[in-house]
């Protein structure tokens, strides 16, 4: 004889629908929908996440009044911890542009060797793949004997990045320009502030590029300056949500900051350290372990202007 399902099991009639939207919203994103899909991204994964767990306190709850265990009720508990493990879908931004890579030729953004900090298509390589205006972002700075710094580090004077000439990856012009943010101290991050004092380049039809964390005071273009590429632009500093003084780099398809999609871009004629191999066009991989840069160490080929 079947037994009417308790009313303290009421939480197991939620899991199929929300295994519906969980689907629902993966495969939505995974078909690139255009300009909706950051809005999707950044408050649906939360949502779900959120009502997942609150079934699941519910179903703890009702498991500790004592109840004994039915079909239903083990078939939910199963339901919720496989949409707890969706997670890791979520990780990565599906851009529309992640096959569409720029076409546009980028050079190094420093003369001196760089050290890719995170760089890359996965979350191994690069941390920036969850975000989508920044899914294809670069971090660049420079380590001597695997050490961004000389000493503690407890200044940004202490570390070899800052204050180097930054020279514009791609020609373009300048449709936006942010100065006057403080350089933070070193591994005190103003979340607040973001990219902290940038310039934004419009490269080619709707693409931007957002060179940002700059020194204070130092950017020197405006906007409706016209650049070529290798233009000393700014120096490096250490403004807004940075750990340390270091190049954020990324290519989205809508000139405000965190809005719309970023695109993949590739950087041309470099040379990797050591080994000296050369590169025509390619996408050096970043990596941080424990505190260890493990990503590529390259340095630019081209001749500034």
């Amino acid at each position: 004889m079947r037994h009417a399902p308790h009313a303290s099991d009421w939480w197991t009639r939620g899991v199929a629908p929300l295994a519906l939207l969980h689907l629902s919203l993966i495969l939505t994103l995974q078909a690139r929908p255009g300009g909706i899909a950051p809005l999707l991204w950044i408050w649906g994964p939360p949502l779900l996440i959120t009502m997942t767990a609150a079934l699941l306190v519910a179903a703890f709850a009702s498991a500790l009044r004592g109840r004994s265990w039915s079909r239903r009720r083990v078939a939910g508990f199963a339901g919720l911890a496989a949409l707890l493990g969706t997670q890791p879908l979520y990780q990565t931004f599906p851009s529309a542009y992640d096959e569409m890579p720029s076409e546009v030729d980028f050079r190094l953004p420093l003369e001196s060797a760089v050290t890719v900090a995170w760089g890359g298509p996965t979350s191994e390589t690069n941390y920036h793949v969850s975000s989508p205006a920044e899914r294809w972002g670069y971090d660049l700075l420079i380590t001597v004997d695997g050490r961004s710094h000389r000493g503690d580090g407890e200044g940004v004077a202490d570390y070899y990045a800052f204050d180097r000439p930054v020279l514009a990856p791609a020609a373009g012009r300048v449709v936006a320009v942010h100065d006057g943010e403080k350089d933070e101290p070193p591994g005190r991050r103003n979340r607040r502030l973001g990219g902290g004092n940038r310039i934004v380049l419009e490269i080619a039809p709707r693409q931007f590029l957002f060179i940002v964390h700059l020194r204070a005071g130092s950017i020197s273009v405006r906007p409706g300056d016209t650049v070529r590429q290798g233009d000393v632009v700014a120096r490096v500093g250490n403004s807004g949500n940075s750990s340390e003084p270091h190049i954020h780099l990324h290519v989205q398809d809508d000139p405000r900051p965190d809005r719309g999609q970023g695109i993949p871009f590739y950087f041309s004629d470099y040379v990797t350290v050591p080994g000296g191999a050369a590169v025509s066009r390619g996408m050096p991989l970043g990596g941080i372990r424990r505190g260890r840069f493990l990503g590529a160490i390259v340095t630019s080929n081209v001749k500034a202007p």
